[in-house]
């Protein structure tokens, strides 16, 4: 079957473009699928190799994890006042939208997903791409970090691995205000 195939792509996706759907084994336990993800709100993935140079970037998912997760809710409620404000229908949300962090882990085996997260102490999830199938159809290549953000419709966004800062995922989830926006300006 394909789906346990080795994808050498490296071409990554581009900014804009409809994010694949996947499945991966979680180190938590179950499987993880994207579609049912941001279902209830954006989807942050962290693309590392385990025992490689990504630590850092976990860290920082995992230290602003919370904002990043109340930054989804906020911008709903964002949208849903202005939507009130200007007279147009918007759907009711629920008490589930929320971001979602996910570490999609390159490993030779789920131990070594499992060892990542327990060392790391990652609350959120820790993903075994197992053959690399996923990381490739993003075009991510073996040995690179990369963060995309896959908002509610599927569209995705890159992030710069090197340089990034929770406030880069916060502001693409909840993009600053311009002056004189919003309801009662």
């Amino acid at each position: 079957m394909a789906l346990f195939r080795r994808n050498r792509s490296v071409t990554p996706l581009r900014s804009g473009e409809k994010a694949p759907n996947f499945q991966l084994s979680s180190a938590q336990g179950g499987v993880f699928r994207l579609d049912m993800r941001t279902a209830h709100g954006p989807v942050v993935l962290a693309f590392v190799d385990a025992g490689g140079e990504g630590d850092g970037l976990l860290q920082l998912l995992k230290d602003h994890q919370t904002e990043l997760q109340r930054a989804a809710v906020a911008e709903r409620f964002r949208a849903r006042e202005e939507s009130r404000a200007s007279g147009e229908a918007y759907l009711r949300i629920g008490p589930t939208v929320t971001t979602t962090v996910a570490a999609v882990v390159r490993a030779k085996s789920m131990e070594e997903v499992r060892e990542l997260r327990d060392r790391l102490q990652l609350p959120y999830y820790v993903l075994w791409d197992e053959t690399g199938w996923v990381s490739g159809m993003y075009g991510v290549p073996e040995g690179k970090t990369a963060v995309a953000l896959v908002q509610s419709d599927g569209t995705l966004r890159w992030f710069p691995a090197e340089s990034l800062g929770a406030e880069q995922i916060l502001r693409a989830i909840f993009p600053p205000r311009e002056e004189g926006q919003g309801s009662g300006a």
